[in-house]
């Protein structure tokens, strides 16, 4: 990173990314402990789902910034 500005927007996106993470994994635990019926298999799912694209979108943020 070449600028202060660059460092805090690259720190900032991947904090945010982050916290959108563990709401969405938070979400699929409560849907886990306390869901009822058959929806509660499709719903976790696709929540997995979600974290999974997440943490590759993250990875993929963190990887690509220069050094």
């Amino acid at each position: 990173m070449s600028s202060t500005l660059e460092f805090v927007t690259v720190t900032k996106s991947v904090g945010y990314l982050i916290a959108i993470g563990f709401i969405i994994a938070f979400v699929a635990f409560w849907q886990l402990a306390y869901g009822r019926g058959k929806g509660r298999l499709i719903t976790i799912a696709i929540l997995s789902y979600l974290v999974v694209g997440l943490a590759i979108l993250v990875g993929s943020c963190v990887a690509m910034t220069p050094r």
